[in-house]
């Protein structure tokens, strides 16, 4: 090989490691990934992280490989397998609502995020590896504010997150669907035109963690907490001005469906029969009479990032 040869090659092996890095990594789009399943808003009772063994089983089913994480947060949280309470401090970012060493229906969603944040950069970001994160209700506010502020470079977050794609079912990115009166914080955070749910709005509009992160946000008409306008992030009616969060990928199932708030983690149907609206950047809103349910619509989601 002559040296000029040579130098050439090293000058693209160069600028092919500089376009790498830039772009932080390119997709996986595999199922080997590591996944966080983050529960919803349950009160001072408790989530039984069992919820999640329909769809983790059917992922497994269906090829994944990765470590699953059910999170827990509350402390009277069961059947879960890694808790976020060890990973940054109990007395810092929006610190409040603590019991027992964990956390309760009082506690600012804003210091979830944070716990949250440092357990994905603690077991995976700080050793370079990527993950995905499915979020059930007030589950996927915890995650957007965790990206958000460590996008922002918030002196309270880690340096950077490795997320690669987020799935969020039946969130209130819009607020939910009721009035909440006499509520814990949570509940006042999750209710409609909330300093909180503002400060998304204008601060995690579609935020990315290290090497980008692809958002599909699900809604349901049938969902008797969260409006599917609201869920799905987009205006009612799928208005393309008034919208909730800039996920490019939305999904509105409609009222033939049947599919309630707790369904999204239940509904394991592997047929592509479900009728929805979809929504894929840059394209508008398009009605299919085939869509997979979601359960399987979440696998896609995780998988290739582009549900």
């Amino acid at each position: 090989m002559t040296l000029l040869l040579r130098a050439v090659l090293v000058a693209a092996m160069l600028i092919v490691s500089a376009v790498l890095v830039a772009a932080g990594q390119a997709r996986t789009d595999n199922r080997s990934k590591p996944i966080y399943f983050v529960h919803g808003y349950e009160g001072d009772s408790g989530a039984n992280c069992n919820q999640w063994d329909d769809m983790t089983g059917k992922f497994r089913d269906w090829g994944h490989s990765g470590t699953f994480f059910r999170v827990a947060y509350y402390v009277d949280d069961v059947n879960c397998n890694s808790w976020v309470d060890h990973h940054g401090s109990h007395s810092t970012h929006n610190a409040s609502g603590h019991s027992g060493g964990s956390h309760t229906a009082n506690t600012n969603i804003r210091h979830l995020g944070y716990h949250l944040a440092w357990h994905i950069y603690d077991h995976y970001t700080r050793y370079g590896t990527y993950v995905d994160v499915v979020g059930h209700s007030m589950g996927g506010l915890i995650i957007r504010y965790a990206i958000a502020q460590t996008e922002l470079n918030h002196p309270d977050f880690p340096p950077n997150l490795r997320v690669e794609d987020v799935v969020t079912m039946g969130t209130p990115h819009g607020g939910f669907r009721w009035p909440c009166l006499f509520c814990p914080l949570q509940g006042d955070q999750m209710s409609m035109g909330s300093d909180f749910l503002v400060w998304l709005e204008n601060n995690a509009w579609e935020p990315d963690g290290y090497g980008g992160t692809q958002w599909s946000t699900f809604g349901s008409d049938n969902d008797g907490w969260v409006a599917a306008d609201r869920a799905a992030g987009t205006g009612s009616h799928r208005d393309p001005v008034n919208q909730y969060i800039g996920s490019c990928h939305k999904t509105w199932y409609t009222p033939v469906n049947d599919i309630g708030h707790t369904d999204f983690l239940h509904d394991t149907q592997g047929g592509f029969t479900a009728q929805a609206y979809a929504r894929h950047c840059p394209s508008g809103w398009v009605f299919y009479s085939g869509l997979p349910w979601p359960v399987r619509r979440a696998d896609y989601a995780v998988t290739f990032g582009d549900q």
